[in-house]
């Protein structure tokens, strides 16, 4: 059965219905400095058909890296709405989802999201509004984890390279809860800048 999953969904529900024994990141103070985003996994991001898209058309998008690791990508739509796409709230559901292996990208293997033949990104990604610019920002860890948390994006800031710079800043901060206390996650991050018509 395909399900549609909008650009737009709320980032507050997809992590309040998550299940509690899934891994999950906490926001720490940003370190002060670096703009460069951390890339050690050559993760690459691509929106399909292009960064030009229009109210109603399904998007689907391609990543891939030369590491493996756990992807995760987050939605910055035009009023600087966060909205982890991926893994989501549904495909968390289904036992597939929650084994904490299912977002996980092997090193040379491009993975599409959404796929018809994945149980956990079988689902529709269609634009909704607002027009303006926005942003996919794909997080790869090499340690299992299927959500995170992360502040609103300053809409002044939105379609400009401090978007990109504020996102990787904030992710930087992100530390994954597990047993062994905090751990830093990692990350590798690529960003698909998009523009709604």
């Amino acid at each position: 059965m395909r399900r549609a999953a909008a650009l737009a969904l709320c980032l507050a529900a997809l992590l309040a219905g998550a299940a509690q024994a899934l891994a999950q990141v906490r926001l720490t103070p940003a370190p002060p400095g670096a703009t460069q985003a951390p890339n050690p996994a050559g993760l690459t991001l691509e929106i399909v058909p292009g960064p030009q898209v229009k109210i109603g058309q399904n998007v689907w998008f391609r990543a891939s890296a030369a590491k493996p690791g756990y992807l995760v990508l987050i939605d910055v739509d035009p009023n600087g709405k966060l909205t982890q796409i991926y893994p989501n709230l549904e495909s968390l559901r289904i036992p597939a989802g929650g084994d904490g292996e299912s977002n996980r990208l092997r090193p040379g293997r491009a993975v599409s999201v959404p796929d018809p033949a994945s149980p956990i990104a079988n689902f529709e990604f269609v634009v909704e509004p607002p027009a303006g610019p926005g942003l996919v920002v794909g997080l790869l860890s090499p340690h299992p984890v299927q959500h995170v948390d992360l502040p609103e994006t300053p809409v002044a800031k939105l379609g400009t390279p401090e978007a990109i710079d504020f996102i990787f800043n904030q992710a930087r901060a992100l530390r994954i809860v597990s047993e062994r206390g905090l751990i830093d996650p990692q990350w590798s991050l690529a960003a698909a800048p998009y523009e709604i018509k």
